[in-house]
Formats: C-alpha cells, structure tokens, sequence
C-alpha cells in the first residue's frame, strides 16, 4: 500500500459508516487504482451525517473507467426509516477539471469568444459546449494542463506558436447535477488579446491539414453572444455566461 493509499485508510477508519461496512467492500474501496485517490480522498472527507440522514455502511460500489457508484444504507434521523443513497463521483474526486469561456479581444474590447463542438456519447448527439475538461486547472491564475487537441486548435485559428493569456477570471464553481453527482467543476473566463495577430483562419484549413481530433472549435463574434445563449445547453458555458454578464471584470459591450 503506497504512503497516500495508508493516509486514506486512516482517514476511513475515523469514520463508523466504513467500519460498518463489510470487509470485502473495505478491501474493494482500497484496492482501486492509485488513479481513483481523488475520489478516496474526497470519500475519506464526508461526514457520517448529511442533513437529516445517517450513514450506516456503504453497501456497493460500482465503477466504470472514469466514474465510481458508491451505495450507502442510511438512516432517516426524522422517521427512523433506513434505505439507499448513491452518487456518482469521478475517479479524480469532486473536482475534477475546469471548464470555461476563452473571448479573444482586439484593440483592447472583446470581438470573439471560442465554443467547442463536439459529438457526445452520453446524449448521442452534437452539441456546443464551454472550452476545458478534466484534469484542466488553474494555479496561480495561470491555466495547467489544457487539453493539447484544444491548444493545438486555438493555436491554429490564431496563427500563434504559443498560446499566451492576457486575463484569467475566476468564476467560481458549478455542480452539473447537485441530485445526482458530487462534481464542482472550476469555471473560468480568459482573454487573449490578437490584436497583433494574423487575421484568423478558416475551419476548412485546419481540416485539410490536421486529422480530425473529434470537435471543432468555432471562432464566434461577439454580437451572437446572446444568440448562443439560446442554443448552447450545457450547464458550464451557460453558469460561466451567466457570471461573466453579472461581472465587471469583462465588458462585452453587447
């Protein structure tokens, strides 16, 4: 057992709902591999009380390549009453990446922002989205780990070598489903400034030279922004929109 894995099992053994739960789900819970410790450590942090329920043992965990299903007996502390409770989790804990807006601004006001299209197994469709992901943070205001698909794109649209940014927002945190899941993904607006810039360049061009990576990016002027209000319904573009509009850190001059 790794130094990591030894603290996580300190931590649950602090706790009488894991001391409860049979011992071949403990040795389950300890068994993942050493890339699900978010999840442990977030599991490890949550109180055997949560509002009016008590949490007795876990009673399964079901997982898939990138999700954990912890099943949880609890006990009403109104009624009495004991039965299930479950939520979803990635593997990488409750806070898994960030997701956000990047607008690009010329001659100091914002003229674009950046929308990522995508195919989407889980709805089995297209759909527009924020630009981000997992294992996507932030230290120090400065963005860690943005996607290479995504940078390689952006850096093409813009005629750039590097990609460098002028302003980064914090916006705060967004949970996509609080009924369902414990993710709280970061949100986040940037800027890059292209006033020096070539002028951009053209979807079909990135097509004819790079293999399809799975999305596009669309490169949007500013005066739709409010159109795609309307037409973009995944919860980070929109929470981010929302808190970029209340904000007066960045005039979109709509």
């Amino acid at each position: 057992m790794t130094e990591e894995r030894e603290k996580i099992l300190l931590q649950l053994n602090k706790h009488s709902w894991f001391k409860a739960t049979d011992e071949v789900i403990q040795k389950e819970i300890l068994a993942l591999p050493e890339d699900c410790d978010g999840f442990l450590e977030n599991l490890a942090s949550r109180p055997d009380e949560i509002g009016e329920l008590d949490v007795l043992k876990m009673t399964k965990l079901g997982y898939g390549h990138f999700l954990l299903l912890p099943v949880f007996e609890v006990r009403s502390n109104i009624t009495n009453q004991i039965f299930t409770y479950e939520y979803v989790s990635w593997k990488t804990g409750n806070h898994p990446g960030a997701s956000g807006i990047i607008f690009l601004e010329t001659e100091g006001k914002i003229s674009h922002f950046l929308v990522s299209k995508i195919h989407k197994f889980s709805v089995d469709k297209d759909i527009y989205e924020s630009i981000g992901g997992l294992y996507f943070h932030f230290l120090e205001n400065k963005p860690q780990n943005l996607p290479k698909k995504i940078e390689q794109e952006i850096r093409f649209h813009l005629g750039v070598d590097h990609l460098e940014f002028k302003k980064v927002i914090n916006l705060g945190l967004a949970h996509p489903d609080l009924g369902m899941t414990n993710n709280a993904s970061d949100l986040f607006a940037a800027v890059i400034d292209i006033s020096n810039l070539p002028n951009l360049t053209t979807k079909a061009d990135f097509r004819s030279t790079h293999k399809p990576i799975g999305f596009e990016l669309k490169v949007i002027h500013i005066s739709e922004f409010m159109d795609y209000l309307n037409i973009i319904d995944d919860n980070y573009f929109l929470s981010a929109a929302a808190r970029v509009l209340a904000s007066k850190e960045i005039d979109l001059e709509l």
